[in-house]
């Protein structure tokens, strides 16, 4: 609810982990509303994250901080996104059902 409240159109916002302390339910909703203020408010976002979440926002563009030299890439090429999809992987027969 902050967030909704507080982006204006045609501005620019610098967020450091905006996802801290927040659920998986709640990092989904706030990307959602994050893509739908890029669209619809015209909006620029820089964010600093480390959550899945937030790094598969539509058309990001990833600058890898942890390549050197600094990389763009997608979400799903960035390590610690593979190191959570393998767990999840290894761990599948929990889910079915």
């Amino acid at each position: 609810m902050f967030f909704d409240k507080q982006i204006e159109e045609n501005a620019l916002y610098l967020l450091d982990e905006p996802e801290n302390s927040l659920s998986p339910k709640f990092q989904l909703e706030l990307k959602y509303l994050i893509e739908d203020s890029v669209r619809y408010k015209n909006c620029q976002l820089v964010i600093a994250t480390h959550s899945p979440f937030m790094l598969s926002l539509k058309n990001a563009k990833i600058y890898n901080l942890d390549e050197t030299p600094v990389a763009v890439q997608k979400w799903y090429e960035l390590e610690n996104v593979k190191i959570m999809c393998e767990l999840f992987k290894e761990n599948q027969e929990y889910f079915e059902n």
